[in-house]
């Protein structure tokens, strides 16, 4: 029997222990990357497919690719395909995440006794499909070609949450375990912050090369996770997501402890499965909350100038080394941010040279104004305009504090708390000459102050340690005496 000879089409939920010869119509909502096995008895070894055809030299060389599908709210399948590499090859070219396929006449098993399943994504199907052309004549995996109106009820299928919100974990959860959650899974409810470029690595152990993306996502909890993508269908998928804009509910995201940012990281293995813009009453809330949290640098740092820390709360006494060494040495720890009262001498202050001292930023978004063009960047905002009612400046200035024990180079002193430490707005300070900015400089340069930090290390979202100076004041030379610490 061929399979244009079958007639039969099941749904998920019809199939049992004796269901034979059918026809399975379901959208794919996870695909694993193939891998590919060398048909010589002895030293099997990986089968290099780099090609989009399979190597002459290895023609008995077969592959393995495991898509799992839907077709209701409420029913999911895993079906493992086996076959020649080139037709695995042409399966894993021919389908994505989000195609509808038919899978003609595969067979069909009980999961508990499928040994692949420990490493698929988690269904509600107790049995599980493998098609294996060698095993049944006609097996195969073809797009379905149906009406569009049946292609979109499958389709719709894609923004049905697998978990319900109240399933997943907050960010910030996840982050507070540390390295104690390292190879657990979770669910979470993101929305993607930022997609950054493809990148390839070579790995020591194959001396392959892998490419891998990271996203960046959060949530109302946490500012920014970063979640690596190793498998080619995630990372082309990725190419979709819109930051600030497109939410993902993660099923079973395995958690890694990253030793170059210290901190809890995401990963999409072979278990994982992520559904796109959920249907979810909590989308448009999250939605909001990103577009109102900062995600520039600078808005960081007039962030922190707003008076979210109140200066007058920070007391710990730390010398620059101190600072550096909880930021990136022997001292770091696992969160994310942390405060530092230093006293310390003005060595940069330069309000008198050709240093940037006032920046500018979009009256209506927020979003920080870039030259040349002298308007927002975002090209739905209605501050596209050069009028000058559109742009707000602000002081942004960048210091360098330096004690006996080392400097601390970039500290940045924005909005407000210049404001404050200058004792004039921008636009005052934009009328003085510069004979007046010496005067003003001087005042600070060179003299040992009380300077209070929150200092930002280093993350997924942050590539440098970010330092913002919230207060500033010409230390009491019997308090420095007192309070200075030797190391």
């Amino acid at each position: 029997m061929c399979a244009s000879e079958i007639s039969t089409v099941k749904t998920i939920a019809q199939i049992n222990d004796e269901t034979r010869n059918f026809i399975l119509v379901g959208v794919v909502i996870a695909k694993s990357d193939p891998r590919y096995f060398s048909g010589h008895p002895k030293g099997r070894g990986p089968f290099e497919a780099d090609s989009t055809t399979a190597d002459t030299s290895h023609e008995t060389a077969r592959g393995v690719l495991t898509l799992t599908l839907r077709d209701s709210n409420r029913d999911t399948i895993n079906c493992t395909v086996w076959g020649k590499a080139d037709t695995i090859i042409h399966y894993d070219g021919a389908f994505a995440i989000g195609d509808v396929i038919d899978v003609n006449r595969p067979q069909v098993a009980a999961s508990m006794f499928g040994r692949s399943e420990q490493y698929s994504p988690t269904v509600t199907s107790p049995y599980c499909l493998t098609v294996n052309d060698q095993t049944v004549q006609g097996a195969q995996i073809t797009r379905h070609d149906g009406p569009a109106q049946e292609l979109q009820r499958f389709r719709a299928l894609l923004r049905v949450p697998l978990v319900q919100p109240g399933e997943t974990i907050p960010l910030a959860d996840i982050v507070a375990s540390g390295s104690g959650c390292n190879g657990e899974t979770f669910n979470v409810l993101v929305v993607v912050r930022a997609v950054r470029a493809k990148r390839d690595v070579r790995v020591a152990r194959s001396n392959q090369v892998k490419t891998f993306r990271e996203v960046i996502l959060m949530d109302g909890s946490h500012g920014g996770v970063l979640m690596k993508l190793w498998s080619d269908s995630y990372i082309r998928w990725s190419e979709q997501w819109v930051p600030l804009k497109t939410t993902l509910l993660i099923a079973d995201a395995r958690a890694e402890f990253n030793a170059y940012y210290k901190t809890i990281c995401l990963a999409v293995d072979r278990k994982t499965i992520i559904t796109q813009d959920p249907a979810v009453p909590q989308l448009a809330s999250l939605l909001n909350h990103a577009r109102s949290i900062p995600t520039q640098e600078i808005d960081v740092v007039c962030s922190l100038a707003s008076g979210s820390v109140d200066p007058s709360t920070i007391n710990t006494v730390m010398t620059v080394q101190q600072i550096l060494d909880r930021t990136e040495g022997d001292l770091v720890q696992e969160e994310d941010q942390f405060t530092a009262l230093c006293y310390a001498v003005i060595t940069r202050f330069d309000l008198d040279g050709c240093s940037r001292l006032v920046s500018e930023r979009c009256a209506h978004c927020r979003s920080l104004v870039r030259e040349p063009t002298g308007t927002c960047g975002k090209y739905d905002c209605p501050g596209q305009t050069t009028a000058p009612d559109a742009r707000e400046p602000f002081f942004d200035i960048a210091v360098d504090v330096t004690d006996h024990t080392g400097t601390l180079t970039g500290c940045r002193m924005a909005s407000r708390v210049a404001e404050t430490v200058l004792c004039c707005d921008v636009a005052t300070f934009l009328r003085q000459t510069d004979t007046q900015r010496t005067v003003l400089k001087w005042k600070y340069l060179l003299d040992r102050c009380a300077v209070r930090l929150i200092v930002k290390r280093r993350s997924a979202v942050r590539f440098q340690h970010l330092y913002s100076i919230v207060d500033c004041a010409i230390a009491d030379p019997g308090e420095v005496e007192a309070k200075l610490k030797v190391y």
